[in-house]
């Protein structure tokens, strides 16, 4: 795996995923006005990262097992699972901790072009949070997770790292999201550091987002 530290394709992917798709992902949301459109980019650009880091993994002989994309073995997953049952009560308390009616409608402003308000986009959310679930989870936690703990010599560095870079990604989201979301990759990367497999945090993922977004959806309607 430390190869691939020496191909100059795989380190201008990392860059872009590090730090130049954020950028790029924030301009453009500020510029898009609906929230299919919003979800139309998203899963292009998230399944273009996977397939173009994919490619230059088989590139390499590597495959996506080695990255993650597995069903893991029998211990570990135990061990996955019950991390990931305490990160799914902890993160719902989290939740529902009392904010402030204007914090509340920051944070609500802040993702509002994401929230889904008629029935087309409230469809188009499941391949969303199914698109962010298995390709961020891959790409955070498989690709860059790998990558980091082989360029520093660290698993735990290469978790760092990986979820502080997770959480740059939602720089369109605002400050908050990106510490909020930078917390929730270290859990995700606790899952599959225990685990070895990508399955559980992407399943863990994709059903919060999309939990989320049809929750927000229902308590934007009018009354």
């Amino acid at each position: 795996m430390s190869a691939l530290l020496h191909q100059p394709a795989v380190l201008l992917f990392t860059f872009v995923l590090m730090i130049l798709f954020p950028l790029a992902d924030a301009f453009v949301y500020a510029r898009l006005h609906t929230a299919f459109h919003v979800y139309l980019w998203n899963i292009l650009s998230l399944w273009t990262l996977t397939l173009i880091a994919i490619a230059l993994l088989y590139r390499d002989g590597l495959t996506l097992a080695q990255f993650g994309q597995n069903l893991g073995v029998y211990p570990r997953n135990i061990v996955g699972v019950v991390i990931l049952v305490v990160a799914v009560i902890l993160l719902n308390k989290l939740q529902k901790r009392k904010i402030t009616p204007e914090q509340s409608a920051k944070q609500f402003e802040n993702i509002r072009k994401l929230i889904p308000t008629t029935p087309a986009e409230r469809l188009a959310v499941i391949p969303l949070a199914f698109t962010a679930g298995f390709c961020e989870e891959f790409l955070y936690r498989g690709y860059l997770l790998n990558i980091a703990a082989s360029a520093t010599k660290s698993l735990w560095v290469g978790l760092l790292l990986s979820s502080i870079f997770f959480g740059f990604a939602h720089l369109y989201q605002g400050r908050k999201a990106i510490i909020g979301t930078s917390i929730g990759g270290l859990v995700f990367g606790l899952i599959f550091l225990a685990s070895r497999t990508l399955l559980p945090g992407q399943l863990l993922h994709t059903a919060m987002d999309l939990t989320q977004l049809l929750a927000l959806s229902k308590k934007s309607r009018p009354q």
